[in-house]
């Protein structure tokens, strides 16, 4: 019996995965391959960064101000009214402090131990790791190509790598559902030919991983476009407004003096209980104190912060990650930690990670079904002819 040909709707798709695929295949690799290596950014800085660990001890970390006071001679006192952030960590790691730009245009990490103040570790721009992790970003926000258009150009490829997904899955769905179309659909055949192997992996592996990459996907993308960004936010918030961060305030120029004689160790005295705490200082005489509690990703979505004023340290804005909101607006705010991986810490990272290389496979175990498929059985009969004229 002839075989049932497929519907317009199935040829469609089947054509749109093809030549989507092929179209947008380097980019996605590109994207897919940097990301996966990326996630692990926060590693790569703490093993490979000097001066990271401390030897724990009962002692009280000391004072910003004492910090301060103890590596006073590397600082330029040119660079206290630009940027200065200082970072305390858990007991057993070192503390950050970092100023810049100075005269020169440089910027300064000082890595100190919060209870003597002895430094350990003195970076000045950035050094090979986070250049290393500079060009990952670069490859896969905007494939190297200068801002706006690199991200146009990246987010463009990953919308059509969307639909190559969507369309992947169509593709994958058998029309039968018996033995061998399960075994097809959800095993991988190991002893069969190179070919076949090719062709599991493309099909089995893209299916298990098919709801990650496309959460990846769309979280990305989301940083791109504007008009997908509030489609997307109108999507899992059911229409709801944006929450808005409230602006960090401007601290009240009309007030001479403070209230405190050393305000970062009031501010210290304060949050101290915290694990984790960075108070990055104000820059001129409108800006406030910024202090973050328990930051994990440098966005503000998932991390509390205030903004305090400079004289009389009062919360003039600010935002609490324990914010009663919806489950969809908890959704939004922490587009950024599901896209690289960190909601859930090292295990989903680990996960966003192996999706991404999968991902990565896909454009090339495609390519390869595509050129077997196209040109690999044209060269069987040629060889099989000149076999015969030999005998």
């Amino acid at each position: 019996m002839a075989k049932s040909k497929k519907s317009l709707f199935r040829r469609i798709s089947n054509w749109l995965h093809l030549w989507l695929g092929l179209f947008s295949g380097i980019v996605v690799f590109v994207v897919c391959l940097t990301a996966a290596i990326w996630t692990f950014r926060d590693e790569f800085v703490l093993f490979l960064t000097p001066g990271q660990y401390v030897e724990q001890s009962d002692s009280p970390f000391l004072k910003p101000s004492q910090l301060i006071q103890a590596v006073a001679k590397d600082i330029p006192g040119d660079s206290l009214g630009r940027i200065l952030s200082l970072e305390f960590r858990n007991r057993n790691k070192s503390c950050i402090l970092g100023y810049g730009p100075d005269r020169h245009g440089n910027y300064h990490d000082l890595y100190l131990n919060p209870y003597t103040g002895q430094k350990l570790y003195h970076r000045i721009n950035e050094d090979g790791i986070s250049v290393f992790n500079d060009f990952l970003r670069a490859g896969h926000r905007f494939f190297w190509f200068p801002r706006p258009y690199g991200s146009y150009f990246v987010g463009a490829n990953c919308l059509l790598f969307l639909i190559t997904l969507i369309t992947g899955f169509i593709w994958w769905y058998p029309n039968k559902w018996n033995k061998s179309t399960r075994d097809k659909s959800f095993k991988i055949k190991w002893g069969a030919s190179w070919k076949r192997v090719n062709l599991d992996l493309h099909n089995v592996l893209g299916f298990y991983t098919l709801i990650f990459t496309v959460i990846l996907t769309v979280t990305g993308v989301v940083f791109t476009f504007g008009w997908f960004d509030d489609g997307y936010h109108w999507l899992v918030t059911g229409g709801k407004a944006r929450l808005e961060h409230p602006h960090k305030g401007l601290s009240d120029t009309t007030r001479l003096t403070s209230d405190f004689k050393q305000p970062d160790d009031e501010i210290w005295r304060r949050y101290q209980q915290q694990q984790h705490v960075r108070i990055n200082y104000p820059k001129d005489a409108k800006d406030v104190y910024t202090v973050y509690l328990n930051p994990t990703t440098g966005h503000n979505d998932m991390t509390t912060w205030y903004g305090l004023d400079q004289k009389s340290l009062s919360v003039v804005g600010g935002v609490s990650k324990d914010e009663q909101i919806s489950f969809g607006q908890q959704i939004y705010r922490a587009n950024f930690d599901i896209h690289v991986g960190t909601i859930g810490g090292l295990p989903t990272k680990i996960l966003a990670s192996l999706a991404s290389l999968v991902g990565a496979s896909l454009p090339v175990t495609g390519f390869i079904i595509w050129y077997n498929r196209k040109w690999g059985k044209k060269r069987k009969p040629a060889r099989a002819a000149a076999s015969n004229t030999k005998a």
